[in-house]
């Protein structure tokens, strides 16, 4: 058997998780009011709460070595593992299972960089079971899924850094705090695996718009998702749109994490797509 091995920024729902066994969700956690709590035991609206009294970012912290080598030993020595994880861009989350993979001594232990979150590694994770039942041999599943990774394109617009630049996660994307007041800063990973400028612009509508030509630069897509943070009515509104731009694709909708919302802030929209 394969298992396969995440953190909770990939979103996994609970029917997914009722379905497939052998699928391990790793904690991520925040650090409120001096103490550390599971990402799962906290909502994205007291993150922001605690956040915008105290005026200072959430620390985070990734799994550490002890909570990955407590999972993989509970797996059978035999049965193969693929880890998929949060973009290292923001993340030190994979580096740490890989650390852990080392000290377990395994040899069928693979360590993916996703080079996104949330739809993104949930769409990874349904990918991986799709070739498990199609009975394809570990190593290819692995090889297919970093090849995946590759071709995830995430960008997203925030009604301010603040939050990244807190958490001290704005990287490339440092370069727009200077105009930080007058500007809708529309963000991305890119080739790098970095998050990054794409572009600054005056407006919600314009940053939007941004992002889909983004999308349409990296068309054709397989797969296409919306993520937001507490901004439903908007996400829905993109997914509308980009749902007509497309109509062979299911574009889907969905919240992020508690963790993201540390990282990122309130009123988030974006896409996460996989190019072909």
């Amino acid at each position: 058997m394969i298992h396969v091995v995440t953190d909770t920024t990939a979103t996994v729902l609970p029917e997914m998780l009722a379905q497939h066994p052998n699928l391990h969700v790793v904690p991520m956690s925040l650090c409120v009011d001096g103490n550390y709590v599971d990402e799962d035991k906290i909502t994205i609206e007291q993150v922001i709460e605690f956040s915008e009294r105290e005026k200072t970012a959430i620390p985070t912290s990734q799994p550490s070595t002890g909570d990955f080598l407590r999972v993989f030993n509970e797996i059978p020595e035999e049965d193969g593992i693929i880890c998929i994880h949060l973009t290292s861009g923001v993340s030190g989350t994979v580096n740490g299972a890989r650390l852990a993979a080392r000290q377990s001594g395994r040899k069928n232990i693979a360590v993916i960089d996703s080079h996104t979150t949330a739809i993104g590694m949930r769409q990874m994770i349904q990918d991986a079971f799709e070739m498990m039942e199609a009975q394809m041999p570990f190593d290819e599943i692995v090889s297919r899924l970093n090849d995946v990774a590759l071709h995830m394109h995430t960008t997203f617009t925030v009604p301010t850094l603040d939050y990244l630049r807190r958490g001290g996660r704005l990287g490339k994307a440092a370069g727009l705090i200077g105009s930080i007041l007058r500007i809708k800063p529309v963000i991305y990973i890119n080739d790098e695996n970095q998050v990054d400028a794409l572009d600054k612009v005056r407006t919600e509508k314009k940053a939007i718009a941004r992002m889909v030509k983004y999308l349409e630069e990296h068309s054709p897509c397989k797969r296409i998702g919306i993520v937001h943070i507490m901004n439903l009515e908007r996400a829905q509104a993109l997914q509308a749109k980009v749902q007509e731009m497309y109509p062979d694709i299911e574009v889907t909708c969905s919240t992020g994490t508690a963790v993201l919302a540390a990282y990122l802030g309130p009123g988030l929209v974006g896409i996460i797509f996989e190019s072909a």
